[in-house]
C-alpha cells in the first residue's frame, strides 16, 4: 500500500489527542483550550514538512521533477541550445564603397551583423551576416530585404538575402522536448551505433524536431537518417545547412564502418475533406488543430496513418457534435521515405 500524506485536519486531531493524553485532567470538552492552539501550530509546521518531502520525491525522477531541476537528470542528453541564423546578403551601390565588418542591418525587429569587410565592385558586394540574437525568428527567406541600421555613403540602404536564405536559427529547446529525450535515453541507452542511437544523435542537433532512422536504407552497411525542422521559418523540411550539421554531428559519434546518409523525407500533403456540426470558426479551428497534431505526432516516413486515429482526432475536438469526413476514408499507407505533412482542411 502506498504512502498517504495526512491532511492538515488529520494532523491537528492527531496532535491534539496526543497532547490531551499527556495532560491529566485536561478538559477535552472545552471548545477553546491551549492544546488546540498548540495542535494547530504544530500540525501546520508538520504539514509543511510533509509537503516539502513530497516535493523532494518528485525531484528524484525526470518524469516529475520541476523544469529548472531537469538538468540534474540530463547526463549525456544536453539541452539543444538556441542558434543564430547565418547566410549571405548582396549590397548594391557605388564601386569602391566599403561595408565594414560588424555593420548592422535589420528586418522585422531582428538585427544582423556582417562577418567581414567587403567593398562594392561592379555595383554589388556579397557579405556573410549573422543574427545578433539566437532563435528561429532570425531565419529569412531568399529575396528578403534587410535595411541598414546606419547609412553608409555610397551604399544603398537595402541588402537582399541570397538564394539560400538566412538559415540555422533555432530556439532553445522546450523543456517538454528535453524531458522526452531524457526519458528516451534512459529507456534506450546508446550502444555505440545500435538501432535507436542514430535517431537520438540527430535530435541533439539544434533545429531538429523529428528524426527517423532507416537501417540498411541505402544498402548493406548504410544508415539513413531523415529529419524535420518544424520550428524553422522555412520549415518543416530541413535546410541543406541543417542536413550537413546533422551529418557532421553523427559522424563524430558513429562507428567508422557505417555509411551515413542524412536526408529530408519526401513530403506528401495530408489535406482532409471535412464538414463539421456546428459549422463555426471555433469548431473548425479545434478540428484542424487536432488533425495537425495527429499528423505531426504520429506521421513517420513509410508509415501508415490509421483512419481510426484520424476520426478520433476529429471527434475529440472541443464543441463538435457531428462531422462528415469525405477523405480519407481508409488507412493511408506511405511509400519508403514519404512523410505526411499538414496541408490544411478542405471544408465542404
Amino acid at each position: 500500500m502506498g504512502f498517504k500524506r495526512p491532511s492538515l485536519p488529520e494532523l491537528m486531531a492527531r496532535v491534539d489527542q496526543d497532547l490531551l493524553s499527556r495532560l491529566p485532567g485536561a478538559q477535552a470538552a472545552l471548545a477553546t483550550r491551549l492544546t488546540q492552539a498548540l495542535a494547530t501550530s504544530q500540525a501546520g509546521v508538520t504539514h509543511g514538512l510533509y509537503g516539502y518531502l513530497q516535493w523532494l520525491e518528485r525531484q528524484m525522477f525526470p518524469e516529475t521533477c520541476d523544469d529548472d531541476l531537469l538538468h540534474l537528470h540530463s547526463a549525456g542528453v544536453p539541452r539543444r541550445q538556441a542558434s543564430q541564423a547565418t547566410g549571405e546578403v548582396t549590397f548594391t551601390g557605388t564601386d569602391g564603397a566599403v561595408i565594414i565588418a560588424s555593420t548592422r542591418l535589420q528586418l522585422d525587429g531582428q538585427e544582423y551583423e556582417t562577418a567581414e569587410e567587403v567593398a562594392i565592385a561592379g555595383g554589388t558586394a556579397v557579405a556573410t551576416v549573422e543574427a545578433l540574437e539566437a532563435g528561429a525568428a532570425g531565419d529569412q527567406s531568399a529575396g528578403a530585404e534587410l535595411s541598414l541600421v546606419s547609412p553608409i555613403p555610397g551604399v544603398d540602404s537595402k541588402a537582399v538575402v541570397g538564394a539560400d536564405g538566412l538559415q540555422g536559427g533555432a530556439d532553445l529547446e522546450a523543456y517538454s522536448s528535453w524531458r522526452d529525450r531524457i526519458l528516451q535515453r534512459r529507456a534506450r541507452v546508446p550502444r555505440g551505433g545500435a538501432e535507436g542511437d542514430w535517431e537520438g544523435w540527430a535530435l541533439e542537433v539544434p533545429g531538429v524536431t523529428r528524426a527517423w532512422e532507416d537501417p540498411l536504407g541505402m544498402g548493406a552497411g548504410s544508415v539513413v537518417i531523415r529529419i524535420m525542422a518544424d520550428d524553422a521559418a522555412d520549415g518543416p523540411l530541413p535546410s541543406q545547412q541543417l542536413l550537413d550539421a546533422v551529418f557532421d554531428y553523427i559522424t563524430e559519434r558513429k562507428n567508422v564502418t557505417a555509411h551515413l546518409y542524412v536526408i529530408a523525407p519526401t513530403p506528401v500533403d495530408f489535406a482532409p475533406q471535412l464538414s463539421v456540426t456546428p459549422d463555426t470558426a471555433e469548431v473548425r479551428a479545434a478540428a484542424a488543430a487536432g488533425l495537425q497534431d495527429l499528423v505531426e505526432r504520429e506521421g513517420e516516413p513509410g508509415g501508415t496513418l490509421l483512419i481510426t486515429r484520424v476520426r478520433h482526432a476529429i471527434s475529440s475536438a472541443a464543441g463538435i457534435e457531428d462531422y462528415d469526413l469525405q477523405w480519407p476514408t481508409a488507412n493511408i499507407e506511405y511509400a519508403t521515405g514519404e512523410l505526411p505533412v499538414w496541408g490544411g482542411v478542405t471544408w465542404i
